[in-house]
């Protein structure tokens, strides 16, 4: 990662809110496999439109990111309070560390192929 704070998108940005807004979290979850990783309702959709072999790279990049949030693969984004933004490959992962000692809270997973279930219906079978 560079050094310093990153910009998103307004577009992204605009997810990201909607994403961490108190129904989505409400409805957040974990992943079995991934422990120490809240997907926020949006994030799960998203990792459901992950082809099996993203899925697989993200899951080692998350446990990377989960053990060490602050670490080199992550930057502050500007204006983003605590979140922070992680890249892989096409993929930009956004979350917020859940301090002191807690799990990663999984805003959003943009990038890719599709990942917007909103606008494509539901996941593709796999």
């Amino acid at each position: 990662m560079k050094g310093g704070a990153e910009t998103i998108t307004c577009q992204d940005w605009y997810r990201v809110r909607r994403g961490e807004d108190q129904i989505a979290w409400g409805r957040a979850s974990e992943l079995q496999g991934l422990p120490g990783v809240v997907f926020s309702e949006r994030a799960h959709a998203e990792w459901d439109f992950l082809e099996p072999r993203q899925r697989e790279a993200l899951a080692g990049h998350l446990r990377e990111l989960v053990a060490d949030p602050f670490g080199a693969l992550s930057a502050p984004i500007l204006h983003g309070g605590q979140r922070r933004i992680s890249h892989l490959d096409a993929l930009h992962v956004i979350f917020t560390p859940d301090l002191p000692a807690g799990p990663i809270l999984l805003s959003t997973i943009r990038g890719g192929p599709v990942l917007d279930p909103e606008a494509t219906g539901p996941a593709p079978c796999v």
